[in-house]
């Protein structure tokens, strides 16, 4: 156990969540039940059996998924409909989980070599996730909301990636464990940055035209965009929740990249009262990114 704590991802997984899972990994290791051996089969099986790179494969690749639907021009509230059912099923999944020690067994022999060792003894990261895309396509403008969960998709997975390999040699960042999370490492969070700067050119020089629905929030996009289809309004108006007014930027491209880069390594660094990245990521994201559009005019 002392070995693998100090083999933990810089970059990877939320601090609170490690936080709650180490007394309980440590009382599984330190026990002679069955359950004592699959404790440590997670992590170290996903490793041996090569599983971790398909696991950040499919976490990358929804970025493609997103820009398929935002090209597509998908109608939002049948996607938040679909998004909130897949949320409550996953989240009956969880409460079973701890609930019945059948089912968690069923539930971790058929999905456990995909889990990481701290979502064993807490709340499952792909609910994180879902709740966190649910947030942003409610209340962002779509366009902001696409791109913050482009970002969650590349970024978190870059700096998880570039933490492990190369965080033992840099300093940790500045109040890590206080306003940024206790791994947080500087290559981790360069690596953030580089690659949100890179896929935030290639959102709004290239994507964010294609999906204009008469609301993009870049107008340079805007003024290049030939789609005329029916633009979606708030998805949740008829419960009185409202986005937030779009920010129609007209910065240039060359500082919205370098802002949205910037937003995109400290949205994956802070950590917020220990809440799983996959929602603090695109949620703070979301928000600095309109803000400093609409701050910066």
């Amino acid at each position: 156990m002392a070995l693998r704590s100090r083999t933990r991802a810089q970059n990877g997984q939320a601090t609170g969540e490690d936080k709650l899972a180490q007394p309980a990994a440590s009382a599984a290791a330190s026990s002679s039940s069955p359950r004592s051996g699959s404790s440590n089969r997670v992590d170290r099986g996903r490793w041996r059996s090569g599983l971790e790179i398909p696991r950040k494969l499919l976490h990358s690749s929804i970025a493609l998924v997103v820009l398929y639907l935002w090209t597509s021009h998908q109608h939002v509230p049948t996607l938040l409909k679909v998004l909130g059912s897949a949320t409550l099923v996953v989240g009956t999944a969880d409460l079973l989980r701890f609930r019945s020690t059948w089912f968690e067994h069923t539930y971790e022999n058929a999905l456990g070599y995909f889990m990481r060792e701290s979502e064993r003894h807490a709340v499952n990261g792909t609910i994180y996730y879902l709740v966190g895309v649910l947030w942003c396509l409610s209340l962002y403008p779509r366009d902001i909301a696409v791109l913050s969960i482009i970002m969650l998709s590349l970024c978190d997975t870059s700096a998880s990636v570039f933490g492990r390999l190369f965080g033992r040699y840099t300093p940790r960042l500045p109040l890590a464990g206080t306003v940024f999370g206790a791994k947080k490492s500087l290559a981790g969070t360069l690596a953030a940055v580089i690659v949100g700067m890179c896929a935030s050119h290639v959102f709004w020089s290239r994507y964010a035209a294609l999906g204009d629905e008469g609301d993009v929030s870049w107008l340079p996009a805007r003024m290049g965009s030939v789609w005329r289809g029916k633009v979606n309004g708030d998805p949740l108006a008829a419960w009185g929740i409202h986005r937030l007014p779009n920010p129609q930027s007209s910065l240039d491209l060359n500082t919205l990249v370098i802002v949205n880069g910037l937003t995109a390594g400290l949205a994956e660094a802070i950590d917020f009262f220990g809440f799983d990245d996959n929602l603090s990521l695109p949620v703070f994201f979301g928000f600095f990114c309109w803000a400093s559009m609409y701050v910066l005019g």
